[in-house]
């Protein structure tokens, strides 16, 4: 087995607070963060990650740069493209490329521009939040790594669980990524998007509350798609999961689109019920909750964004 002795992150937000500190400590001057411009500066100010304060390289997207063994992508759905296009440089013969990011399709495109032989699945089962150089994500979270199937794992795979052991983040390989990949999107969907729409935390989810009944049909949604799609079963005892999950979670917490939408951001809606959306109509299945989800948040939006006519100035985002 190869050891990964060097790498590069994109986007160091919530998700890459996760990493950028053990593999900092562990890599030093073999790991860096691509960032320019404006970013680059507030980056260089240095980060704060579950109150320590973490220093890491800088490296600009443009210019030449040696290949490294292993790229992390953790930027938004909205930012990704660019990011593929920036991270080129650093990419070689045997570099792994991990997209971490949310939804379903980031591991293809990435294979679509390098090969998907350089790709290797994630799926960020953390909960994490970034605010002004402040990152605090529960050290309790799990990162699942791997190829397609994962029986047993390839070398690829056991080089970035011995890397990511060694760095202390939190690791493990799934014995079957799109099954994984396919939970944690019924998740987001049905967890993420009602909070967001509504304005509420996760205590909002409590067993036949109102909230409750959206967050259940969505996952239905998703389950019938996940099955047309991929082939995936989403079963009931994936379901009782989910319900463990949320109803576990502290009441007071605020899920990542609310977030965005509490800070004026740009959502990952389209990348959710959009996604659900679109495998609905390919399929034939009926997705009117995500229709709903859809359409209320790009609203919302749309009201932060001060673009809705009429609307008082006090109301706006």
């Amino acid at each position: 087995m190869r050891e990964i002795r060097t790498a590069a992150l994109i986007g160091m937000g919530a998700m890459g607070a996760v990493f950028a500190p053990g593999l900092s400590a562990t890599l030093g001057d073999g790991f860096r963060v691509v960032a320019g411009g404006a970013r680059k500066a507030r980056l260089a100010r240095g980060v704060t990650v579950n109150g320590a304060p973490v220093t890491f390289r800088l490296t600009e997207p443009e210019g030449p740069a040696e290949p490294v063994d292993l790229v992390i992508l953790a930027v938004k759905d909205y930012a990704y493209r660019e990011a593929l296009e920036q991270v080129g440089r650093f990419v070689g013969e045997d570099t792994i490329l991990l997209p971490v990011l949310n939804g379903l399709d980031c591991a293809r495109q990435a294979g679509e521009v390098y090969g998907p032989e350089k790709v290797l699945y994630a799926s960020m089962w953390v909960d994490a939040s970034m605010e002004n150089g402040t990152a605090v994500y529960n050290p309790r979270g799990m990162v699942r790594i791997g190829e397609a199937r994962n029986d047993p794992p390839g070398p690829r795979v056991l080089a970035l669980e011995d890397l990511f052991r060694r760095a202390g983040v939190r690791c493990r390989v799934e014995p079957d990524m799109i099954h994984c990949i396919w939970l944690k999107f019924m998740g987001n969907v049905s967890e993420n998007l009602p909070c967001a729409l509504l304005g509420v935390p996760y205590g909002a989810y409590r067993e036949g509350w109102p909230a409750d009944g959206i967050r259940r049909a969505l996952m239905a949604e998703v389950a019938a798609v996940a099955r047309a799609e991929a082939g995936v079963e989403l079963t009931e005892e994936d379901m009782a999961l989910r319900n463990r999950i949320v109803y576990n979670q502290d009441p007071a917490s605020r899920p990542s689109t609310l977030q965005d939408l509490d800070r004026g951001r740009q959502t990952e809606v389209g990348l959710f019920a959009g996604a659900v959306m679109r495998l609905g109509e390919k399929h034939g299945i009926p997705t009117p909750v995500s229709a709903v989800m859809l359409q209320g948040i790009r609203a919302l939006e749309a009201k932060n964004a001060g673009t809705i006519p009429g609307l008082p100035e006090a109301a706006r985002g």
